[in-house]
């Protein structure tokens, strides 16, 4: 899981049409960062549909730190979750 390793890890909008069908729910997206710390890819894996759009460009806002492989910056892949609450 990358969530704690982020650098700038953007929350997600909250779907209007999700808050009216009172849909909550965690959201799991696979994501690939390259050796800069740019999410390249990121596809929802798991969660409730009205809520994955949001949280896969919510990934894609996220960056990270480069990820070294003997001192050699590489790509990396890793899930980020997204727990969509309503108050």
């Amino acid at each position: 899981v990358l969530n704690g390793k982020a650098i700038d890890f953007p929350q997600p909008v909250y779907p209007a049409v999700a808050k009216a069908a009172r849909q909550e729910g965690t959201v799991t997206v696979q994501v690939t960062v390259d050796e800069g710390g740019r999410v390249i890819s990121a596809r929802a894996v798991s969660g409730p549909p009205l809520l994955q759009t949001s949280a896969v460009e919510a990934a894609y806002r996220a960056r990270f730190p480069p990820t070294k492989l003997s001192g050699q910056p590489v790509k990396v892949t890793g899930v980020v979750t997204y727990n969509f609450r309503l108050p």
